[in-house]
């Protein structure tokens, strides 16, 4: 929990925002006692992925080829300038 005045709140509010949707519960004082809390909202329970029903894990790997390090190596040299 953090704790803001008034004065923080008018001129700071951005920074206030940021702490509230990043889950901290803030406390408003004007001069020196508790005017107000602000809390964030409860968002709503996200999905969740069972991903070892995904087919690229469930994907049989047995028989793929393997590379050698020095094909890795200029793999990931090719790559490097894309990004």
């Amino acid at each position: 929990m953090k704790t803001a005045t008034v004065r923080d709140l008018r001129n700071r509010y951005t920074s206030l925002l940021k702490w509230i949707g990043a889950g901290e519960e803030i406390v408003i004082t004007q001069r020196g006692k508790t005017i107000a809390r602000l809390i964030p909202d409860q968002a709503p329970p996200g999905r969740t992925v069972d991903w070892s029903q995904s087919p690229a894990v469930k994907r049989d790997r047995s028989r793929a080829q393997r590379l050698t390090a020095s094909e890795s190596i200029e793999l990931i040299h090719d790559a490097g300038g894309k990004w």
